[in-house]
């Protein structure tokens, strides 16, 4: 039997947005809400259910335990019923599981984005940072609270870009047609598969949403065209831009490193755990 999914029309504001499963007590003890010093949300596929254990078992356990801290996976619709199926066991299992109602796919990157901060402005508004990460990124836990440290909650932090130009080639991954974007410039914008929105300023960036005509790179639109509009400074920062090279000792310098394995996670983090190699 199909599963059916409701796909809401319109999102006015955070309490309109529609989830197929969400955890809507993740930020609360008992009946109230806490104020988190980190929100970590991690943009996942539905059928990447070893890369998110990986994470569990790994860094966002000792984050856990290092940190007045919550983890959860945003997830988008898929139209495999087995796969919806061993999601819905696992949001019962782990409760932290977001899953928002449009297809899985490169292009609705910007309405997971849109969901992150609804999610967050209606279910964790107290929160200093929050930490949207991929599910092939491991975060050094030491190193993120170190860089974190001490910084404004007003502000985007991560790889930024400054000069960047549209890509016109319709076989590009970051094709951008004259009719979704007609300038030859972007605004600076932050990228990269980790970046953090301090918990200042997402009201403002949800305000400022609808008023920024629509293109689907998600960095460009939010932290850049959105973040420009809702004047939003955007902050290099070197320790959590991505890594060419991917060894424990490059991992244990990093804040953050990309393109990491299940596999990987979790020898990375056992070796840094217990030492058992010497850089």
């Amino acid at each position: 039997k199909k599963i059916e999914r409701n796909i809401p029309d319109n999102r006015e504001s955070p309490e309109t947005e529609s989830y197929i499963l969400h955890p809507a007590n993740l930020c609360k003890i008992g009946n109230s809400l806490v104020h988190l010093d980190y929100l970590v949300l991690i943009y996942s596929a539905p059928n990447h259910f070893d890369q998110r254990n990986a994470i569990r078992e790994t860094w966002a356990s000792e984050l856990k335990r290092d940190s007045n801290s919550r983890t959860a996976f945003l997830l988008a619709r898929t139209e495999d019923d087995n796969v919806q199926r061993a999601i819905e066991s696992e949001s019962y299992l782990y409760a932290d599981i977001i899953q928002g109602t449009y297809m899985d796919h490169y292009q609705n990157l910007t309405l997971k984005a849109k969901t992150m901060m609804t999610w967050v402005l209606q279910f964790c508004p107290h929160v200093n940072f929050v930490f949207k990460s991929d599910d092939d990124t491991f975060i050094n836990v030491g190193n993120i609270l170190k860089v974190m440290k001490n910084k404004s909650k007003d502000a985007i932090y991560g790889e930024l870009h400054t000069s960047e130009r549209p890509i016109r080639n319709p076989s590009s991954k970051w094709y951008v047609s004259k009719k979704e974007y007609r300038g030859t410039k972007y605004p600076p914008f932050v990228a990269g598969s980790f970046y953090v929105l301090g918990g200042r300023i997402l009201r403002r960036l949800y305000n400022a949403w609808e008023q920024v005509p629509l293109i689907s790179l998600e960095d460009v639109f939010l932290k850049g065209f959105v973040a420009e509009k809702a004047g939003v400074e955007r902050i290099n920062e070197n320790a959590i831009r991505g890594n060419e090279k991917v060894s424990v000792c490059h991992v244990s310098k990093k804040a953050t490193s990309h393109y990491i394995t299940p596999k990987m996670m979790r020898l990375f983090w056992y070796q840094m755990q217990y030492s058992v190699i010497k850089c």
